[in-house]
């Protein structure tokens, strides 16, 4: 298990919108993330992240109504804590292959369950996988296997 602290970050204000539509797609796949808040948490993590494996990864999905665009979206179980030392929420890491946030390993999206974060800055995220920290010093980066 690794744990690493992120800072909660104002995102592009799209996901809520996408959300709306993309999630039920990902339910129908994935049921794990059917009470989740139609909304993510954009957090800048202490460590750029890089998943190779997630838990699940959908097939391309034409999740935007009228378009014939698809989508594929990788979504890794995770522990929130939010601040840091909260009771530890069930959560994901949710990664859409179309979001620019994908071009910055610090930058990540989250979903859970509906949660009140007025006024929170930081939060905690637990990864119970197995991971590795690569040895570059000026750089260091988490991966996930």
């Amino acid at each position: 298990m690794i744990t690493i602290i992120g800072h909660i970050r104002s995102g592009l204000g799209k996901a809520s919108g996408f959300l709306v539509h993309q999630l039920p797609h990902i339910e129908k796949e994935f049921s794990e993330v059917a009470a989740c808040r139609r909304g993510s948490i954009n957090v800048e993590l202490d460590v750029p992240l890089l998943v190779l494996v997630p838990d699940h990864r959908t097939k391309p999905i034409a999740w935007m109504p009228g378009s014939p665009f698809k989508e594929v979206f990788d979504l890794l179980r995770i522990e929130l804590e939010a601040p840091p030392d909260a009771p530890p929420l069930p959560a994901w890491l949710y990664i859409p292959h179309g979001s620019p946030h994908r071009r910055t390993l610090k930058i990540h999206e989250i979903i859970t369950t509906p949660l009140d974060l007025a006024g929170v800055k930081s939060c905690r995220i637990k990864i119970k996988r197995s991971t590795f920290q690569l040895p570059w010093h000026q750089y260091p980066i988490v991966v996930v296997t």
